[in-house]
């Protein structure tokens, strides 16, 4: 039996299919002619069985497809507490910028309304992420939240993460951090001249100094451990500056790095000459740091990999689940994420307070006071459904279809709809760039590259 499959042309003589068990596999012009005729030879058809492109039992095939898709089955996991929509930074990208509010900072009291509700996801294993603005000028009400929550989770494994540019971290506030296991995530855009003009203070003075010394008290501090890690965001300085950029980050030996392009929230649109590049500017860039971390992976002079490359290998290769919520069908709004802003207000995800900001309240699920998590799952059925890759017509015959996942916020942002068409969008266009890079890497010809690719997707 020949189940459905995608596919690619990539030459005259070369394509590439996929199924929905995250398969892929070349053929050339005579094989897929044999394949789409259905006149499949023994070599061939043993190739295709083996991937899942043909089968005798469809049974074993749904089991397989259930156990990839098990994150599905589980609820929120990941809960984001927006500490504050203050800031000590002018980041030039800013996607969390906000009207000018005063006073917006998360209270104790609607902290631990928050945590209440976040605890009564049938979920064991919890996330607390910290965000803000910088999630440090509200230090009180995190303290609050974690001293909090160790005393109301009962049987509820919670771990904690926070991300900071460091501009207010002392040392009593790291000794807390570290007192309860806090990962850390730094914002640092790479070397100094690049970081301090994408991340200017109000005074314009540098910053970087700062970051990168409570980087390096915290590294040492967690004993080089991956709960530090690093977050930069990509912008047009950075694009000539490829190796650099990955030598920067080996220096700092940290375990993992993020090519992260940039969102069109907040800031972006204001700063566009400044900071903005086209997705075939910022592909070029992601290629060129991708061959250079492999070529010095190869040569053991590092191990740091990137972690949207791995993530895509993991789903690929599909020895266990991953439930990134940027790349999953549906998306990660509610079921897999959810938001609690500073004023108590609720949302699908981080992006979707974002919009709050700009005085749009489509992804709004409730409110600390008024819901409870049962009732903010059930209101976020219609933006779970628009996230479905499977119904959307610009994905139903993409190759990349099995690996990739839809943003309604994003839709919402640039094409006022939640199920949007994505292959109009920039979005899309990288994200079908990196994905042309992993397969050809899978693929390519050099054994040792190969094997640095099946263990990055181990």
């Amino acid at each position: 039996m020949i189940l459905p499959y995608f596919f690619k042309r990539i030459s005259d003589n070369r394509f590439l299919i996929s199924n929905m068990l995250r398969q892929f596999q070349f053929l050339n012009r005579e094989q897929f002619d044999s394949l789409f005729a259905g006149k499949i030879d023994h070599e061939l058809e043993e190739v295709l069985k083996s991937k899942k492109f043909l089968a005798d039992n469809i049974d074993e095939v749904a089991r397989e497809y259930r156990k990839l898709n098990a994150g599905l089955f589980s609820s929120t996991s990941l809960h984001i507490f927006v500490l504050t929509l203050a800031c000590n930074l002018r980041c030039l990208y800013c996607q969390a910028e906000y009207n000018g509010i005063e006073n917006a900072f998360m209270s104790t009291e609607i902290a631990k309304r928050s945590v209440d509700i976040a605890l009564q996801t049938p979920q064991q294993n919890l996330f607390f992420e910290f965000q803000g603005g910088e999630p440090l000028l509200n230090f009180q009400t995190l303290k609050t939240i974690i001293e909090y929550t160790e005393s109301v989770r009962g049987d509820k494994k919670v771990s904690y993460s926070l991300v900071t540019n460091a501009q207010a971290m002392t040392g009593l506030i790291l000794d807390f951090l570290y007192a309860h296991d806090v990962k850390i995530s730094f914002s640092i855009d790479g070397i100094k001249s690049i970081h301090d003009q994408d991340r200017p203070t109000k005074d314009g003075s540098s910053n970087f100094d700062r970051v990168n010394h409570w980087f390096k008290i915290a590294k040492e501090k967690y004993n080089n451990s991956n709960r530090i890690s690093v977050l930069p965001t990509i912008t047009k300085l950075n694009l000539s500056r490829a190796e650099e950029f990955i030598d920067f980050f080996c220096d700092l030996e940290v375990p993992y790095i993020s090519i992260r392009e940039l969102s069109p929230f907040g800031r972006v649109s204001k700063n566009r000459e400044l900071i903005s590049y086209t997705p075939k500017e910022f592909l070029d860039f992601y290629r060129r740091c991708m061959d250079y971390l492999i070529e010095l992976n190869l040569k053991n002079k590092t191990r740091m990999r990137e972690s949207i490359t791995e993530i895509i290998l993991q789903k690929i290769f599909g020895k266990h689940v991953v439930n990134y919520p940027d790349l999953r069908s549906p998306c990660g709004a509610a079921i897999g994420q959810i938001a609690y802003n500073w004023n108590g207000d609720i949302y699908t995800c981080d992006e979707g307070r974002m919009m709050s900001n700009i005085g749009r309240q489509d992804f709004r699920i409730g409110n600390v006071f008024e819901n409870s998590y049962r009732e903010c799952i059930e209101s976020a059925c219609e933006i779970c459904n628009s996230s479905c890759i499977e119904t959307n017509p610009s994905c139903s015959n993409c190759v990349y279809h099995p690996i990739c996942g839809i943003c309604p916020v994003y839709n919402f942002f640039t094409q006022n709809d939640f199920v949007g068409v994505p292959i109009k969008q920039d979005r899309c266009k990288i994200l079908r760039g990196i994905f042309d890079y992993v397969i050809e890497w899978m693929n390519c010809e050099d054994e040792s590259k190969r094997s640095l690719c099946m263990e990055w997707g181990a």
